[in-house]
């Protein structure tokens, strides 16, 4: 099997459009400011420790300035995620790496605290073939990796609640497909009290606690 490909999954930080659940503890602003962060923090984390290619799916237009940026100084590919639900978007970005490398992972931006070993995990697991699921705290998932296309394992999931991840297992069972390998759960950042958390063991993300 070639080289998996790791997808980030990211938004443009616009005020007021993204991270609104940190509003609770700071200001729209503030909020579009650490998901810039958080951004360019996964990047980092990725691109040094993801042995292969790491692609930046963005939303909603790759020609945004920051992604731009992004694509210059991290050497990262960009691509604009399909329209449609999030089940819609993981499909169309894992089947393409599939087809293209034979395994392909998404994962999300809120986990830059991801120790770089577990993304080493991932990566060999999915070159020996393996499924990989990376669950949060919260009831989601932070890194999902498949080595054959199922469509039908993203769709009617109740996206942003506290079921994702049990109702991706369950469809999976269902479906016959196997995660062979479960990485460490993490807390991801929703929230400020997340933010505070993580900030304990990423000392990066301790700046953002200034407001």
């Amino acid at each position: 099997m070639s080289s998996p490909i790791l997808n980030l999954f990211a938004k443009a930080p616009q005020p007021g459009q993204v991270k609104t659940r940190l509003q609770k503890g700071c200001s729209a602003a503030k909020a579009a400011q650490i998901a810039r962060e958080l951004v360019i923090c996964s990047v980092e984390l990725t691109t040094q420790s993801w042995p292969g290619e790491v692609q930046l799916q963005v939303w909603p237009d790759a020609g945004h300035p920051f992604f731009r940026w992004l694509h210059g100084d991290y050497a990262v590919a960009l691509f604009t995620q399909v329209k449609g639900d999030l089940g819609a978007k993981i499909t169309a970005t894992l089947d393409d790496g599939i087809s293209r490398r034979g395994a392909a992972a998404v994962m999300g931006c809120d986990v830059p605290h991801c120790p770089g070993e577990v993304l080493e995990q991932a990566y060999f697991s999915l070159t020996r073939g393996k499924n990989v699921i990376g669950l949060c705290d919260d009831g989601g998932y932070y890194f999902i990796g498949l080595t054959v296309p199922v469509p039908a394992l993203f769709q009617n999931i109740p996206w942003g609640s506290d079921k994702v991840g049990s109702t991706t297992l369950a469809k999976a069972d269902a479906l016959g497909i196997e995660f062979d390998t479960h990485l460490p759960m993490l807390r991801d950042i929703d929230y400020w009290e997340d933010l505070e958390a993580a900030a304990h063991t990423c000392h990066k993300l301790l700046p953002l606690l200034q407001c």
